[in-house]
C-alpha cells in the first residue's frame, strides 16, 4: 500500500538510502588507513561500508561512509570487540588515578554531573602527549581538529541562527566550558610529572571536549565510551542503530541478543514514520524560563480578617449609640426600668445576630478558601491553559462572597455556588489529566510543575575554580566505585534495522537519536533539512490575553513564567496550542466544560483556530529573510559550514511555521464548510491549502477531524 507519511515524503525529497551520484570514494588518508588496518587486525569487522567524501548543496565537502554494495535489513555493518572501546574506566584506572582521588570535587559523580567528561578530557590529553607510545594513539590522532559545535561558534555566526534563546544557551554553555577548562588546568598544573606545560591548553581542551560531546556513546553503555571507526557515521533520520553481541559462552547472553535474520525488503516494506525500532529517544531539554517578578496593584485579595475587623468596629460604633438613653420627663421609674430592660434585650439580640451573621460569612469564606486550596493542590497554575480557567473560578468565588456579604445573595445560595465551583474544578482536573495522558501523551505531575520550577534557585551564585575545589569533603564518604565493572557484552555492533536498507553508493547514516535541529546544533554543530524530528519552540506572552484581574494577580503572586511554550512539528497538529487559544475565549456558564479540551462548539473552535493563525503569521513575520531566500542561500558557494547550517536552521523553522499555518487554514475551511451545512465527509475533502500533500495532511489531522465529526452529533 502506498504511504503518505511525513517521514516517507522527507526521505524521498532527500534521497535517503539511495545512491548519491556526487559521492567520491578516495583513498583514505594514510593515518586513517593505518588505523583501519590495525583495527581489522585486532578483530574489528567492517562490512559493506567505505570511507567517502560527500558534499552539501553548495559544494562543501565532508567525510562519511558509503555503501560499497547493497546493504540489506538486519545486516551488521561494523563489529568492534569490547576491549577496543575507550571508556571512563580506562581513564580512572590509568596513571591519573591519584589525581582523580585527590580532587573528587571535579572528577566524582558525587559532585559533578559531567564527571565522566572531566576524567576523559584529562585522560585523552594525557594519552595525546604520549604520542605513538599510547595504545590509544591512532584513535586520538584520527580525531579531526576542524570540527566543532554551536558552543564554539563565533558570536557573529551564532547570530545568524536568528534564535535569541538558543544563542543565549550556547553562550551560557561556553562559559561553563571555560570554567571546566580553567579547573582542569588548575589541577593538572599541580602534576608536572604527568602533564607537559603545552598540553592542557585552551585549543587542545576545545578539541577534546568537542569530540566528547559529539562523538561519544553512552546511554546504553556502562560508561561514556569512544568507539573506534564508528565516529565516521553521520546522522540522519534512518534507523541504523548500535547494539551488543554476546559470545556463546557469555553468561549474560539472552534470546533477545540473538542475531536477527538478514533479509531484503520489498518496496512497500520501507520503514514508516511511526516506527521507533533502533531509534533512541533524546529529549530536547532547552529551557528559557523567564518569570514575572513585579507586583500587580490593580487587584487586592479579599481578606476576611480585615473585613471582620471593619465590620466589628462599625457594629460597635452603631451599638454604642443605643446606650444613649435617658429618663423622660414625668416618666415613671418602673416604666423607665422596663424600657432599659427592653433595650438590653435588644442589644443582646443585636450582638447575637451580628455574631451569627459574621460566623456564617466566615463559614462561606472558609469554604471558598478551601476551594481555592483544592484548586492550588490539584491544578497546575503554570501549565499552558489552566490559568485562564482558574482566573474565572477565582473571580466567580470572589463575586459570590461579595454578593452574599452585601446582602445580594442568600447564605444557602452562596454555599451552593462554592460547592458547584469545586465540582467544576474537579471535572476540569479530570478532563485536563485525560487530555494530557490520552491526547498529548505527557506524564501527569502529582506536584504542580510550576512549583517544581519555582523551587529551584533562580539566582545561584556564579561558580569559580575555587568554589568548586573548596567544597568540603567527608572523610568517611566513598567518592568513587571500589570496582569498575566491564560492560557485559563481547562486541559492539552497528546494524541496519529490520526495515532499513541502502542502495550501493548511498551514504550510510547512523541515527544519533530523535533530535531537533536545535539539539543537533548544541551537540553536533549541524542541522538537517527536512528533519522529521525537528520542531519550533513557540513562546507566547500570554498576559495580554488574560481578562480577569484574579488571573493576572495569580500570575504575579506566584511569579509564573512570562511565556506559554508550545512545540510546532512536521508530524503532528498542535492541539495544545489550539486549546490554549480556545482557553482565551472559553467562558464559564456560557460554554460547556467539555468544550475546553474537546471540540463541542464549532464557533468557539473556529475563534481559537483564527487566533492561532494570527499568532503564527505574526511569528513568521519576525524572520529577517523569507523562506524562498533561505532556500536559494543553500546553493551559495561563499557560505562556510557554520553559515550553511545556520541557513538550514532558519529555513526549517520557517517550513514548520508554514506547514502549521496551512494545517490551521485547512481546519478553518473544514469548519466553515460544516457550519454551512456541508456533510462531514465532503467538508473534509481537499482544500486549496493542501497543495500536493492532502493525504499526508489527513493523516496528521485525523484525530482532530474525528473530534469535529463527533461535535456534529451533540445536542445543540
Amino acid at each position: 500500500m502506498k504511504r503518505h507519511t511525513v517521514g516517507k515524503r522527507f526521505r524521498k525529497i532527500k534521497g535517503l538510502r539511495k545512491s548519491d551520484p556526487n559521492a567520491i570514494i578516495p583513498e583514505p588518508p594514510k593515518q586513517l588507513q593505518d588505523y583501519i588496518e590495525i583495527l581489522t587486525s585486532k578483530g574489528v569487522y567492517i562490512n559493506k561500508v567505505k570511507y567517502a567524501i560527500f558534499q552539501t548543496k553548495n559544494g562543501l565537502k565532508y567525510p562519511g561512509l558509503i555503501a560499497s554494495e547493497k546493504i540489506l535489513s538486519n545486516e551488521t555493518l561494523v563489529q568492534v570487540p569490547r576491549d577496543l572501546l575507550l571508556t571512563t574506566r580506562h581513564a580512572f584506572e590509568s596513571p591519573l588515578k591519584q589525581m582523580f582521588l585527590d580532587h573528587p570535587q571535579f572528577f566524582s559523580n558525587q559532585f559533578q554531573s559531567s564527571w565522566e567528561d572531566h576524567q576523559l578530557m584529562a585522560f585523552i590529553l594525557y594519552e595525546y602527549q604520549r604520542g605513538p607510545e599510547s595504545e590509544w594513539h591512532l584513535l586520538i590522532s584520527n580525531l579531526p581538529r576542524d570540527i566543532d559545535y554551536l558552543v564554539f561558534w563565533s558570536q557573529e555566526e551564532q547570530d545568524l541562527l536568528d534564535d535569541e534563546q538558543l544563542i543565549k544557551l550556547a553562550r551560557k554553555q561556553y562559559q561553563e566550558f571555560l570554567l571546566e577548562y580553567e579547573t582542569l588546568k588548575f589541577i593538572t598544573d599541580k602534576y608536572p610529572q604527568l602533564f607537559k606545560p603545552d598540553i592542557v591548553t585552551l585549543e587542545n581542551a576545545k578539541w577534546v571536549y568537542t569530540h566528547l560531546v559529539t562523538r561519544c556513546f553512552g546511554k546504553y553503555l556502562a560508561y561514556v565510551t569512544m568507539v573506534p571507526f564508528c565516529e565516521l557515521f553521520n546522522h540522519e533520520c534512518t534507523d541504523v542503530f548500535y547494539d551488543f553481541e554476546y559470545n556463546a559462552d557469555n553468561p549474560h547472553k539472552s534470546e533477545e541478543s540473538e542475531q536477527t535474520q538478514v533479509k531484503e525488503l520489498k518496496e512497500d516494506e520501507e520503514l514508516s514514520v511511526t516506527s521507533s525500532e533502533g531509534s533512541y529517544n533524546s529529549e530536547d531539554e532547552i529551557s528559557d524560563s523567564e518569570y514575572i517578578t513585579d507586583t500587580y496593584e490593580q487587584f487586592k485579595e479579599f481578606s476576611f480578617d480585615d473585613f471582620s475587623e471593619q465590620s466589628t468596629q462599625k457594629f460597635y460604633e452603631e451599638f454604642s449609640k443605643t446606650f444613649d438613653i435617658k429618663q423622660q420627663e414625668n416618666e415613671e421609674e418602673e416604666e423607665f426600668n422596663k424600657r432599659i430592660k427592653e433595650l438590653q434585650d435588644q442589644q443582646i439580640k443585636m450582638r447575637k445576630d451580628f455574631n451569627i451573621k459574621l460566623n456564617l460569612q466566615r463559614e462561606v469564606f472558609l469554604l471558598s478558601r478551601d476551594c481555592k486550596t483544592y484548586i492550588f493542590q490539584n491544578i497546575d497554575y503554570g501549565d499552558n491553559y489552566s490559568i485562564f480557567f482558574i482566573g474565572q473560578m477565582f473571580a466567580k468565588l470572589d463575586k459570590s462572597i461579595q454578593e452574599y456579604i452585601n446582602g445580594g445573595k442568600a447564605y444557602f445560595m452562596a454555599r451552593e455556588d462554592v460547592k458547584r465551583i469545586q465540582l467544576t474544578c474537579n471535572t476540569y482536573r479530570n478532563n485536563l489529566y485525560a487530555f494530557q495522558k490520552d491526547i498529548m501523551k505527557k506524564p501527569i505531575y502529582q506536584t504542580s510543575y510550576f512549583q517544581q520550577k519555582r523551587s529551584k534557585n533562580q539566582n545561584q551564585p556564579q561558580e569559580t575554580v575555587d568554589s568548586i575545589l573548596s567544597q568540603p569533603l567527608d572523610p568517611e564518604c566513598e567518592y568513587y566505585k571500589q570496582v569498575w565493572e566491564k560492560d557485559k557484552f563481547d562486541k559492539f555492533v552497528m546494524k541496519a534495522s529490520s526495515k532499513d536498507q541502502f542502495e550501493q553508493g548511498a551514504q550510510v547514516y547512523f541515527c544519533y537519536g530523535r533530535l531537533s535541529n536545535r539539539m543537533m546544533l548544541m551537540r553536533y554543530g549541524m542541522s538537517l533539512e527536512y528533519n522529521k524530528y525537528d520542531h519550533v519552540h513557540l513562546r507566547i506572552e500570554y498576559l495580554k490575553y488574560l481578562q480577569s484581574n484574579e488571573a493576572i494577580w495569580l500570575v504575579h503572586k506566584y511569579q509564573l513564567s512570562k511565556y506559554k511554550r508550545f512545540k510546532l512539528k512536521h508530524t503532528t497538529f498542535p492541539l495544545d496550542f489550539i486549546v490554549f487559544c480556545k482557553s482565551i475565549y472559553w467562558t464559564f456558564n456560557v460554554h460547556s466544560l467539555d468544550s475546553f479540551f474537546k471540540i463541542q462548539d464549532l464557533k468557539l473552535e473556529r475563534k481559537a483556530l483564527q487566533l492561532a493563525l494570527e499568532i503564527l503569521i505574526e511569528e513568521i513575520s519576525k524572520f529577517s529573510d523569507k523562506l524562498e531566500e533561505n532556500e536559494k542561500l543553500l546553493y551559495d558557494k561563499t557560505l562556510g559550514y557554520h553559515e550553511y547550517f545556520a541557513v538550514i536552521y532558519r529555513l526549517e523553522r520557517q517550513r514548520i511555521y508554514h506547514h502549521n499555518i496551512n494545517l490551521i487554514k485547512i481546519c478553518i475551511v473544514v469548519i466553515d464548510r460544516m457550519l454551512d451545512g456541508i456533510p462531514f465527509d465532503q467538508a473534509t475533502e481537499k482544500t486549496q491549502f493542501d497543495f500536493d500533500y492532502c493525504e499526508t495532511n489527513r493523516i496528521i489531522l485525523k484525530k482532530y477531524f474525528e473530534q469535529m465529526r463527533y461535535a456534529l452529533y451533540l445536542p445543540k
